[in-house]
């Protein structure tokens, strides 16, 4: 051992935490490749849709909307008029 030379355990303990800290950027690495990948793929998924394919998923999901709201309507008429029969009810 050299004057400057750390001693053996610590010098393992170092040479082991640059080999940790290496691997962690690889996986970085990969883990951003694996990200850009996705990316990529989402995007030539949105260019490769139809665009009338688009329009007719959006229009049947406001279809989907408004008839939720028109059951909700139903729903909250129905509530109203069970109310004002238990007033009446409380009433006489």
């Amino acid at each position: 051992l050299e004057a400057n030379d750390p001693p053996p355990p610590l010098a393992a303990n170092v040479q082991m935490s640059a080999v940790q800290a290496k691997l962690a950027a690889e996986n970085l690495c990969v883990a951003s490749s694996n990200a850009l990948d996705l990316i990529r793929t989402l995007r030539l998924s949105v260019l490769l849709m139809d665009e009338e394919l688009i329009r007719a998923e959006e229009e049947e999901e406001a279809l989907e909307l408004c008839e939720m709201g028109l059951e909700a309507e139903d729903e909250c008429a129905l509530l109203e008029e069970k109310l004002t029969q238990l007033r009446n009810k409380e009433l006489t």
